[in-house]
């Protein structure tokens, strides 16, 4: 716009200037903005419209030609604005370019928008005689890049996008700013935005776009006419058919072929839908107009038109190449078709796209295959399999509306099968998605059933929802009394040994290590939140399983324990957001717990502490106290010992009363920590006591570790093996504080502070590098890179500025004195051109930058 203003402004530069784009992508805004800035008072503004005369435009040009020529002058004296000068006609067309060959010396400047994405003839006549004869600038108005599309994004939806989101709202709209809003406003009155940590993620990617009836797309589309509404509505759904979307337009329709004809050049003139080349196929411009008209059908209307698309498919008279959209047809004709062979189709398609990746409508094809059904066996295992894939989908709701009309349906069928534990096992799973703690309470202390379930299929879900709550001696008195039939006594091993290994008896558990993880991995996932990384790597690949075949969860916590903070970080946030598929409540806790830790080593108290709240929201769960770490580890940064003392307390306490090992060294490890700092040589003889205790019971390698990590605090003789089995656990970060934790004990060589301090990476944990040189400096050892940690530094300062801390919080977060801090905060307001703190955090929240917390792989 800018340089458009420039052009015009110019007394030497171009006559007209004529900016050319496609509709949506701002040209009626630019063009308003260009008037604005040369003021009412010099410019006329007029917008052409199709098959409509333009009799103020001929004023104005009767008025513009009967002007005296005027001096010339610095700015021009007139600017005639056109928009949409595409619809203007040849007459009109040749007045204009008249007036702006006779502008020379008149101060006239003309600005015209012309889109290049509508049938219309005159534009090419504008155009081609202007450019010939040199008098215009053409400026192409493109779509937004995808930082543009990113930006616009977040404005609209009030926080940052995720790259998933980006893309598909650049597919609906290909990137014009004028659908970008529409697209946002329409997923959001969906619910197919969710917002997290200030994040918008994209969770139903499949969600019907509505608009409200008083929309200005819509009544535009309606202003088109009653036949072009219809044909409109009609080629959304038909589109995909090719070639023979006209005729099955005017079958289903029952308006004549001409009349569609007709209608669909009104749409083409309209910008909504375009022909190929040669007479081909008509498509969309945009897929969102498409998505939103298919959401304007009503109901019997949307199913006779998915019936004409599957019988025409059927009869060899259209194809698709797209067999997901003939699946979609067959699942919203329903009833309509030819049941038998909808069915089978569905079944066969349904199947063949359940895995990661495959369409989002899985689940209704499988519903709609089941309400096909004749026999009800049958009928009852499709509806199981739709409810499993919401499950590992995320659609909660969905799934739990499905498993409880199953568990009503099956209420008066006697007997115990497979499939039916597993259905009340995935109720259970669901009522913990919906943090149903009442429901999960009444079913766990077996009150009154509403589906009188056979004894072992009671006893296995009582059993399933104690787990749920944490009450794993309730869970191994339940499940160890079953007759040990082969389907049940399976499933309640699984449950048994995990419960067990939570009490601190691995013993059960560890007879499954050596074989594969068939049971949808939870083994693994225990593993990963005990912290046994490499054994759970290896149970993982035994068991044929990748990364991406793990919960959300457990995805998260693992790429934590290797160091990838990044991406550990970008996985809880998706596993947070409502919708994600829920993970076992162990491995959900110690997804937060390690999130938080990461965002603890970045700065970021603030969003660690909301994290951690977020965690206890969920009310009464499972391996809760394990988020007391990061909680305590904030209060000791900040130098807040007795606060500290009283959450790792509270935690044991709370472990204790849930009869709860597991975990426990942790906070053992982390009490020995304050003991330190604070001298307090009593209480680090308990947690020498007790981290002893917990590794003996637990036996893990990490439990052994941090136990070794506090006698070595009391003993410093034991650093070395400490050291060893820091180092055997593989995990980069651990390495990192275990290294800091021995040197302020006095028990390690500070020289081995370079090894930590390079294992992270220089833009990563920003606040626990800054205390590492802090007392790498008080140990002599030297820090490398000096430019480095003053943008470190001051990045640091940023974030801790923007959270709100004074500078007595600060000076205890970087373990520096309060001048020191005062001298670095002016260094940074000199720099930075920021005069307060309050202008400083304004940037930090607008721009958003977080710190990217990764580790390097040395």
């Amino acid at each position: 716009m800018r340089g458009i203003v420039d052009a015009v402004a110019d007394p030497a530069g171009p006559r007209a200037v004529l900016v050319l784009g496609t509709g949506g992508s701002g040209l009626s805004t630019v063009l308003r903005q260009v008037c604005h800035e040369f003021g009412d008072d010099r410019t006329w503004f007029t917008a052409a419209r199709p098959r409509h005369p333009h009799p103020v435009l001929g004023n104005v040009l009767n008025i513009l030609r009967a002007a005296r020529p005027g001096e010339r002058s610095d700015r021009p004296s007139t600017v005639l604005a056109i928009d949409d000068a595409q619809w203007l006609d040849t007459g009109t067309v040749e007045r204009l370019t008249s007036l702006v060959r006779a502008s020379a010396d008149t101060g006239l400047r003309c600005v015209c928008t012309v889109r290049v994405d509508v049938p219309a003839a005159a534009q090419h006549c504008l155009v081609s005689e202007l450019v010939d004869e040199r008098l215009v600038d053409l400026v192409w108005l493109r779509p937004l890049d995808e930082t543009g599309l990113a930006a616009l994004i977040g404005e609209r939806s009030g926080a940052e996008p995720t790259a998933e989101l980006v893309r598909h709202v650049g597919r609906l709209t290909r990137n014009r700013p004028k659908a970008v809003g529409i697209a946002v406003d329409a997923l959001a009155a969906a619910d197919g935005i969710r917002v997290v940590d200030l994040r918008a993620h994209l969770v139903r990617p499949d969600a019907v776009l509505a608009l409200r009836p008083q929309h200005r797309l819509l009544q535009e589309l309606r202003g088109l006419g009653t036949s072009a509404w219809s044909v409109a509505k009609a080629a959304a759904v038909l589109g995909p058919l090719g070639d023979a979307m006209p005729e099955l337009v005017a079958e289903a329709t029952g308006l004549p072929g001409a009349e569609v004809a007709e209608a669909l050049y009104a749409l083409s003139v309209g910008g909504v839908v375009r022909q190929m080349r040669n007479g081909g196929r008509w498509v969309f411009r945009l897929p969102l107009v498409q998505r939103i008209l298919i959401g304007q059908t009503g109901p019997y209307e949307r199913r006779r038109l998915a019936q004409v698309a599957v019988t025409a498919v059927w009869a060899g008279r259209a194809r698709c190449p797209d067999p997901d959209y003939l699946a979609d047809q067959q699942a919203c004709a329903g009833r309509m078709l030819d049941e038998r062979r909808a069915k089978a189709e569905l079944l066969a398609h349904a199947r063949a796209s359940a895995r990661p990746g495959g369409s989002a409508n899985v689940g209704g094809w499988l519903r709609t295959a089941a309400q096909l059904c004749s026999d009800e066996t049958e009928r009852v295992r499709i509806l199981w399999e739709s409810a499993q894939l919401a499950v590992a989908r995320g659609s909660t709701d969905e799934g739990l509306a499905t498993v409880e009309s199953l568990l009503n349906d099956l209420s008066a069928q006697p007997g115990c099968t497979p499939l039916r534990i597993d259905i009340h096992l995935t109720h259970i799973a669901m009522l913990r998605a919906t943090g149903n703690q009442a429901a999960l309470g009444r079913l766990a202390r077996g009150e009154p059933w509403p589906w009188a379930p056979d004894p072992v299929v009671q006893a296995m879900t009582r059993a399933a929802a104690s787990y749920a709550l944490g009450g794993w001696r309730q869970v191994r008195e339940l499940l160890d009394g079953l007759p040990r039939h082969e389907d049940p006594a399976r499933r309640a091993e699984v449950l048994a040994s995990l419960a067990a290994l939570w009490q601190g008896e691995p013993g059960r558990f560890a007879a499954h290590l050596s074989g594969r993880d068939r049971q949808g991995f939870p083994y693994t996932g225990a593993l990963l939140v005990l912290g046994e990384l490499t054994a759970a790597e290896r149970m993982l690949t035994r068991g044929g399983g990748r990364p991406e075949h793990l919960t959300l969860a457990d995805q998260a916590v693992l790429a934590a324990r290797r160091g990838e903070f990044t991406r550990a970080l970008t996985l809880t946030r998706r596993g947070l957001a409502p919708g994600a598929t829920p993970g076992p409540d162990p491995s959900r806790v110690a997804m937060i717990q390690t999130a938080a830790l990461v965002l603890l080593a970045g700065g970021q108290l603030r969003k660690a502490g909301e994290l951690v709240d977020r965690g206890h929201a969920g009310g009464r769960t499972a391996l809760l106290h394990l988020l007391a770490v990061p909680q305590a580890r904030a209060a000791m940064m900040l130098g807040e010992w007795q606060q500290a003392e009283y959450i790792l307390d509270q935690a044991v306490a709370d472990a204790s009363r849930g009869d709860t090992v597991a975990g426990t060294d942790e906070l053992w490890f982390a009490s020995a920590q304050v003991a330190l700092a604070t001298g307090n040589r009593d209480r680090l003889d308990v947690c020498l006591r007790e981290a002893d205790k917990v590794a003996g019971e637990l036996g893990t390698d990490r439990a052994i570790t941090h136990g070794l990590l506090v006698r070595a605090t009391v003993e410093p003789r034991s650093a070395a093996a400490a050291l060893r089995a820091v180092r055997a656990l593989g995990q980069p970060f651990e390495l990192t504080m275990a290294i800091e934790h021995l040197v302020r004990a006095g028990a390690a060589d500070p020289q081995l502070l370079h090894e930590a301090y390079g294992s992270l990476g220089p833009a990563d944990a920003l606040l626990v590098r800054a205390r590492m040189r802090t007392l790498m400096r008080e140990s002599d050892v030297a820090v490398p890179d000096r430019q480095a940690v003053v943008e470190e530094n001051e990045r640091l300062l940023a974030v801790l500025v923007a959270q709100g801390f004074g500078n007595p919080q600060i000076s205890a977060l970087l373990d520096v004195s309060r001048r020191s801090v005062e001298s670095r905060l002016t260094r940074l307001f000199s720099r930075s051109g920021y005069r307060s703190r309050l202008e400083l955090a304004m940037a930090m929240l607008r721009d958003r930058p977080e710190p990217p917390v990764a580790v390097n792989a040395s």
